[in-house]
């Protein structure tokens, strides 16, 4: 066996829940274990992310210490823990320190000074199409990499939970409008992208009524978007989630994408985060 391939650690971190996947290295990996673990969540919303970080190091160091040392961790974000936003095209950016200033100029835009304490990464580029733009707490990208250290594993990626889900899907999203609606508890995601140019990227806390708010969003999108008259389907990804999910209503139709058509990855919130095996 190749002293290349590392066995591999795939995590994902929500407010009020740690879910883990261990897969043992090799040309196909086969997965070891599965685990998850609830943690009380904090008052200050801008700290969400202290006590999943805090669970994920304890149930990462109950792992069997030949397994986990030198493997390699990728890290699902809950979109609890992100900021995003739309970076408009522009093709006359010459390379990727000026792409991040620009992204950063963007940003800065939308949500002001708060982006000083923030880690800022990009979807695939395209100068014709644009990109969106996410942010996580830079506290919460130091506490990854210092957590890693102490553990002796490989920090690989930090990923959004939304960014995941679109890569994961985005060959079964097809049309020249695209919406996609990722659902999680207390919070969807909305993003819209027409004929390769990305539109819109909405993350939005749900207050009370899943149907009404989301209505509200793609309407509100959709016009500034100068896609009023425009409609098409609307793919939802709900994995975990337990409330009513949309249902089709006027111009916008649902498509609740099903396990069948869109396997949902093992670290991802959903039904198999309810099992709780050990390494």
């Amino acid at each position: 066996m190749s002293l290349l391939w590392r066995n591999r650690i795939q995590a994902f971190l929500a407010p009020d829940q740690v879910s883990l996947a261990g897969f043992a290295r090799g040309i196909r990996p086969v997965q070891q274990f599965r685990q998850s673990g609830v943690c009380v969540q904090e008052d200050d919303s801008r700290q969400q992310w202290k006590a999943p970080l805090q669970l994920l190091e304890q149930m990462l160091a109950q792992v069997d210490g030949d397994f986990r040392r030198g493997a390699e961790l990728h890290v699902v974000l809950s979109n609890h823990f992100v900021r995003y936003g739309v970076i408009a095209p522009q093709p006359s950016l010459a390379n990727p320190d000026e792409l991040m200033a620009y992204a950063g100029f963007q940003m800065r835009e939308i949500y002001g000074e708060r982006i000083d304490d923030w880690e800022l990464s990009l979807s695939a580029w395209d100068p014709c199409g644009g990109a969106w733009c996410a942010a996580i707490a830079r506290d919460l990208q130091s506490g990854l990499e210092a957590l890693v250290r102490r553990l002796e594993i490989r920090l690989v990626r930090t990923e959004p939970y939304l960014a995941a889900a679109f890569d994961h899907g985005s060959k079964q999203l097809t049309g020249k409008q695209i919406w996609f609606v990722l659902v999680e508890t207390g919070r969807f995601c909305l993003v819209s992208q027409r004929e390769g140019i990305w539109c819109c990227v909405r993350n939005q806390r749900i207050v009370k009524h899943l149907q009404e708010e989301l209505l509200s969003a793609l309407e509100l999108e959709s016009i500034a978007s100068g896609l009023a008259e425009a409609a098409g389907p609307v793919y939802v990804f709900a994995p975990g989630f337990t409330g009513l999910l949309p249902e089709s209503v006027l111009r916008w139709q649902f498509i609740c994408l099903s396990k069948e058509e869109f396997p949902i990855p093992v670290h991802f919130p959903g039904e198999s985060g309810d099992r709780r095996d050990h390494a």
